[in-house]
C-alpha cells in the first residue's frame, strides 16, 4: 500500500482550506460568535450521526455483535489509555497538581479520531473500513464523555453516562440492528442510508469550517513559543509515545485488519482540536489544552505522514 498517495495529500490539503475559510469567516465578521452552538449542534445531533448510519448500515466488516464490541472496546481503551500515559508524564516533568495536570492528561488522550481521521482513512483505504473507524468512534465518544470527563473534573463518570444518549449513539445503535437483522437490503432501509449519505456528506466540511471558526477566537493572545515544558510533554506524548503504543498493540493483539488499518490511521492522530471547548465546559486549564491542540497541528504535516508510512510498515501494509 502507497502511503503517500494524491488523496492523502488531497484531504490534508482542503482540511487546512476549510479551517482557514472558518477563520477568514469569523475574522471578516460573516459568523458571529452567536452561530457557532447552533452550528455545532447542526453538526453533531444531525450531519454526524446521517454520516455514521450510511458508513455502518450494510457494512460487511460489522457483521457480529462480537466484532462491533472489539471496534468499540479498542475506542474506549485507546482514549483511557492515551489519559493515562498523559497523566504519568504529567508527573514525571513535574506538572503542578490540580487542573494543569488533569487538562494535560485529558488532551494527551483526545486525538483528532473524527474531523482528520475520518478523510485520511477515506483517502488511503474502502469504504467499509471507514464504517469500522465509526463504530471505534463511538467507543471513543463514549470514553470521552465518562472516563474522561470523570477524570478532567474530578467527578463521577456516572454522570457523563447520559451524554450516551445522544444522536451519535443512537445512530450507531440504529444502523448495527439493521445490519444484525439482516434487513439492510430492504427498500426501506435502502431509502434510509441513501438519505442519511446525503446529510452526511455535510459533515466533514461542515464541522472542519466550525473548526476555524472556533480557532478565531481562541488564539487571540496565544503565544506558541510559551511554556516550553508543556509543549516538550505534548511533542513527547502525542508524537513519539503513543504512536508506538498503539502500533505495538495492534501489531501483537490485533488480528482483524480493518481493524488494524484504523489504528494504524489514529496512530498518526494528533490531538482533538475540540478538546479545549470541553476542558473549557468542566473548568480545566484551557490555554493547556489550546496548546496541545496547536502545537500538534502545526507539526501534523510532518508527523501524520511519518507515522503514516512507519505503521504501514510496522503492520505489513506496505506493498
Amino acid at each position: 500500500m502507497n502511503i503517500f498517495t494524491a488523496g492523502l495529500a488531497q484531504a490534508i490539503f482542503q482540511l487546512t482550506l476549510l479551517i482557514a475559510l472558518g477563520w477568514f469567516m469569523a475574522h471578516r465578521g460573516w459568523v458571529g460568535p452567536e452561530a457557532r452552538q447552533p452550528l455545532m449542534r447542526m453538526v453533531i445531533w444531525v450531519f454526524f450521526p446521517a454520516m455514521i448510519f450510511d458508513r455502518v448500515c450494510g457494512n460487511r466488516l460489522i457483521n457480529s455483535g462480537g466484532t462491533a464490541l472489539l471496534y468499540l472496546g479498542i475506542g474506549f481503551g485507546m482514549i483511557v489509555g492515551g489519559i493515562l500515559v498523559g497523566r504519568l508524564v504529567a508527573m514525571l516533568l513535574r506538572f503542578p497538581e490540580g487542573n494543569a495536570r488533569r487538562t494535560f492528561s485529558y488532551s494527551s488522550g483526545i486525538n483528532n479520531f473524527g474531523y482528520l481521521g475520518i478523510p485520511v482513512t477515506a483517502a488511503l483505504f474502502d469504504r467499509d473500513v471507514v464504517g469500522v473507524l465509526m463504530v471505534h468512534n463511538v467507543g471513543v465518544e463514549a470514553a470521552v464523555w465518562t472516563f474522561g470527563v470523570a477524570f478532567l473534573s474530578g467527578g463521577s463518570g456516572l454522570k457523563g453516562l447520559k451524554n450516551l444518549a445522544q444522536p451519535i449513539p443512537l445512530a450507531l445503535v440504529a444502523a448495527l440492528i439493521v445490519n444484525f437483522a439482516g434487513v439492510g437490503e430492504t427498500a426501506p432501509a435502502q431509502f434510509t442510508a441513501q438519505l442519511c449519505h446525503a446529510v452526511g456528506e455535510c459533515a466533514i466540511p461542515v464541522g472542519t469550517i466550525l473548526t476555524g471558526i472556533f480557532l478565531h477566537e481562541v488564539l487571540k493572545g496565544f503565544r506558541f513559543f510559551a511554556e516550553p515544558r508543556v509543549s516538550f510533554g505534548i511533542i513527547l506524548v502525542r508524537c513519539l509515545i503513543i504512536p508506538v503504543l498503539l502500533l505495538t498493540v495492534a501489531s501483537c493483539f490485533i488480528a482483524d485488519p480493518a481493524l488494524r488499518k484504523v489504528m494504524m490511521v489514529q496512530a498518526a492522530m494528533p490531538a482533538g482540536i475540540f478538546s479545549f471547548l470541553i476542558v473549557e465546559m468542566y473548568h480545566g486549564d484551557v490555554q493547556v489544552a489550546l496548546r496541545y491542540a496547536v502545537v500538534t497541528m502545526v507539526l501534523c504535516p510532518l508527523v501524520t505522514p511519518a507515522w503514516l508510512y512507519l505503521g504501514s510498515r510496522w503492520l505489513g501494509l506496505g506493498s
